[in-house]
């Protein structure tokens, strides 16, 4: 699965990916993406594809028969307005909230940022104590730095 938290403007996610009999060993993927027109996403789901499918469909590039109902997803757009989706791509919010966390850690990602962590500090927490979550942690910050925009 992965973990996924936001706090203070910054988006923050694992990176492990796993593609059981498959592969020899868990590999590496973004589960956090910058949106066309600026918004961030990030989403959580154990259907392989499910993320790139609800990325493309909000960037107007799938259809929405498509995506998987099976989904977890944050959306922070550009004013800092949060949204949650919970089993497919509808969308409640703004919630007011000081942070959140979506995926298998998130619990230890809430506990870690209810005790003052930042959402990179969050994500950390939760490799350390979820068995789903792992590799990098990938970060998105509210204005796209220069790694990004030359992506």
């Amino acid at each position: 699965m992965t973990t996924i938290a936001y706090r203070d403007g910054i988006l923050a996610a694992d990176s492990m990916a796993y593609g059981g009999k498959y592969c020899a060993s868990p590999g590496l993927k973004w589960k956090i993406w910058r949106l066309d027109n600026g918004d961030r996403l990030g989403v959580s789901s154990n259907m392989v594809g499910a993320g790139e499918a609800m990325r493309d469909f909000l960037n107007g590039k799938l259809d929405r028969a498509l995506v998987p109902t099976d989904v977890r997803a944050i959306l922070v757009n550009a004013d800092g307005q949060v949204f949650i989706a919970n089993d497919g791509v509808l969308f409640s919010g703004p919630i007011d909230t000081e942070f959140c966390a979506i995926g298998s850690g998130a619990d230890f990602a809430l506990g870690a940022m209810q005790h003052g962590a930042d959402a990179v500090e969050a994500i950390r927490c939760a490799i350390a104590h979820d068995q789903h979550t792992g590799g990098e942690v990938r970060l998105l910050h509210a204005v796209p730095s220069a790694w990004e925009r030359a992506a």
